[in-house]
């Protein structure tokens, strides 16, 4: 008798899973990018390391972020989670970070530093290739001092920049410039470039070293006027080169949503088509009929229709508007209730939208005759002759909201006896209210709009038997 045993290697198995993931994703090879990542960082700071993966062709990378498992060496008081997330610990200290990614490893030596910080001597660049309307994000580089007296010159962490105060000048007098505006989210400052000229950029932050607020040198940087043209555009639109709107038919109550689009001419007469909503200036002439206002993320604007048949403009500008504005206006994105134009201005282009606010869609009618359902052009016969026959018309919209409009002196519906008027005749000064005189059969045409959906005509018709 031969008996059959099956042993599970548990090793062989971990590894073969291993080697399954890096295959899977192509990878051959694992690396912590040095333009991604930091090796020093402040006491009770936070940062979210980065993985990249280089691919088996040996030049194609890509970020890693999932299956990646993180670690730190042992008896480290710094935390990590499994996204990358680091949070260094209140004390100094030296400790290495690893990345497994299949059966991949990779190492990154970490000094959490108790240096403390000085002031933003510096930007990660000297000067940015930047159009007006277009951002880039910023990356303050500070000094830290230790208590030797040992610099650390570094990317400020997340503690500091989010506390600094940035000042924006025009370099020709020193004024305060509304050219553009650095605003800070999620750990990252953003230059916002709103307008061609010449800047001078200050952050002012306090110094944890000397215990007071320290401003840094003046950093010089120039935004550029390379933008060919600007247009409208809806925020589905995939092909920003070919899509522009210069009418918008929209419904009292319904929205749309818009984005803003600069094309800019490079150098080499090439054409780069951006989403700029955010840095642009829009504006509506008639805010009573239309509204425009920013979504959450300011990548685009809803417009909504306010008032039925009426008309609006929607303008957007990108440079040097003619209007003022505010400053809290550059920091939240420009909305003006009025008409936004460039008057010729060099540095800057405008466009403008039509925009006309149809009748809502009438989906359908609900009629009621002394409070029995009546169905177009369907005859409703009554168990005994009524003294008095009242209807009540509710319309039912393509926005899902329903509006009683029995009433035609506010509503606008036309009630029209088309036949057996010697049965029923309306109440003088009540409309949709008829006085019975006799038995017999009648209809009542009800007019509202030209879209009601119904079997036969474009309108209603109440079809009625009295015994």
């Amino acid at each position: 008798m031969f008996i059959l045993v099956a042993c599970s290697d548990v090793e062989n198995e971990e590894n073969l899973v291993n080697l399954h993931t890096a295959a899977n994703q192509d990878i051959i090879s694992i690396n912590f990018p040095s333009d991604k990542n930091e090796s020093i960082l402040s006491i009770s700071s936070e940062f979210n390391f980065v993985l990249q993966g280089v691919k088996s062709n040996n030049i194609d990378t890509v970020t890693l972020s999932n299956d990646v498992v993180w670690s730190l060496s042992a008896n480290s008081l710094s935390k990590i989670d499994q996204t990358g997330h680091f949070t260094a610990s209140d004390t100094a200290e030296l400790i290495t970070l690893s990345a497994q990614f299949g059966h991949l490893t990779e190492y990154f030596a970490i000094k959490v530093s108790d240096a403390k910080f000085d002031k933003v001597i510096n930007l990660n660049k000297q000067t940015f290739n930047i159009n007006m309307c277009q951002a880039q994000v910023l990356t303050p580089i500070g000094r830290y001092v230790d208590n030797d007296g040992i610099e650390e010159i570094r990317p400020v962490d997340n503690i500091i920049i989010n506390s600094i105060d940035w000042t924006i000048l025009n370099q020709e007098d020193s004024s305060s410039s509304q050219r553009a505006h650095i605003k800070t989210l999620n750990n990252q400052a953003n230059l916002q470039a709103l307008a061609a000229g010449n800047l001078i950029i200050q952050a002012k932050a306090f110094s944890a070293f000397s215990g007071s607020e320290v401003t840094s040198d003046d950093f010089i940087q120039s935004v550029d006027n390379n933008l060919y043209s600007i247009k409208i555009c809806n925020f589905s639109d995939t092909d920003l080169s070919v899509c522009s709107i210069t009418e918008i038919n929209i419904e009292q109550d319904t929205t749309q949503s818009l984005i803003s689009v600069a094309t800019y001419q490079s150098t080499d007469g090439s054409y780069l088509n951006q989403n700029i909503s955010q840095n642009s200036k829009w504006g509506i002439d008639n805010s009573n009929n239309a509204k425009i206002e920013f979504t959450s993320d300011l990548q685009n604007i809803t417009l909504t229709g306010l008032i039925e048949e009426t008309t609006a403009n929607l303008f957007v500008a990108c440079g040097e508007i003619t209007q003022s504005i505010s400053s809290i206006d550059i920091t939240n994105g420009v909305i003006l209730n009025s008409a936004v134009s460039c008057d010729g201005a060099i540095n800057c282009n405008d466009t403008s939208s039509t925009i006309d606010i149809d009748l809502l869609t009438v989906d359908s009618i609900t009629v009621t005759a002394n409070n029995e359902n009546i169905d177009d052009d369907v005859t409703t016969t009554f168990s005994s002759r009524p003294a008095e026959i009242t209807l009540k018309v509710i319309a039912n919209y393509s926005n899902g909201t329903s509006k009683n409009i029995t009433d035609s002196t506010s509503s606008g519906i036309i009630y029209t006896i088309i036949s057996g008027e010697n049965i029923i005749e309306e109440k003088t000064n009540n409309p949709g209210i008829y006085t019975v005189i006799r038995d017999g059969s009648a209809k009542i045409q009800l007019s509202y709009r030209t879209n009601v959906t119904s079997t036969s005509t474009d309108n209603f018709i109440v079809s009625l038997d009295i015994p």
